[in-house]
């Protein structure tokens, strides 16, 4: 299950980026309809302790989608996500276990293996047992058991919009290229799991 707190980087990445996407006055909205004015210009600092409570996050996830409607949040969450792993990668790459990881001499394919194996062992590490990661025909497959993205939230659809970013931008550093990534399950819309299916072969 996921920790009850969540790194404080987590939740200042994820604002600096939508914040960058929306604008200030647009995040101030969300914040807000979130009932969370404390974070209005007050974004908890860049770093790894657990401070900010996981439904707080959920709850800004969603009020964004409660802003925009699904369709209007899917760029701006799934932007935050891309986003979000470009600042981690650059300000904080112990995070995810990816300091240090040799990938020259690898496939693409094993590239992108190795690289989703150690980024949910590491998220596993930060945020609680809360996912697995396996290859199977599908694809690389994501699973998430207790979903930050998600966590008590109520949709039609898949709504794991910033996770999908994320693991795209996961793809593209590990081999290159960008390649598709669906989220096939959600627990927001009833299924046991969310989950995320990362093509073995790049877009065309």
């Amino acid at each position: 299950m996921l920790k009850e707190f969540i790194p404080n980087s987590i939740m200042h990445i994820t604002l600096t980026a939508v914040k960058d996407i929306v604008g200030a006055n647009g995040l101030n909205t969300i914040l807000n309809n979130a009932d969370l004015n404390k974070y209005r210009d007050n974004f908890p600092p860049n770093d790894e302790k657990l401070e900010v409570p996981g439904v707080e996050f959920a709850t800004i996830i969603g009020s964004i989608i409660d802003i925009f409607g699904e369709k209007g949040a899917r760029p701006i969450l799934y932007n935050a996500g891309r986003k979000g792993f470009q600042v981690t990668l650059e300000k904080n790459p112990a995070m995810f276990g990816l300091v240090g990881v040799g990938l020259k001499l690898l496939t693409k394919r094993k590239r992108l293996e190795k690289i989703f194996t150690i980024g949910a062992e590491g998220t596993n590490k930060v945020f609680g047992e809360n996912q697995r990661f396996y290859v199977s025909d599908e694809g690389f497959v994501c699973e998430l058991f207790d979903c930050y993205w998600c966590k008590g939230l109520k949709s039609d659809g898949p709504i794991c919009f910033g996770e999908v970013g994320l693991d795209a931008e996961v793809a593209k550093w590990a081999s290159g290229e960008e390649h598709e990534v669906k989220e096939v399950l959600c627990r927001a819309k009833g299924d046991d799991v969310c989950k995320f299916v990362i093509s073995f072969e790049p877009k065309k």
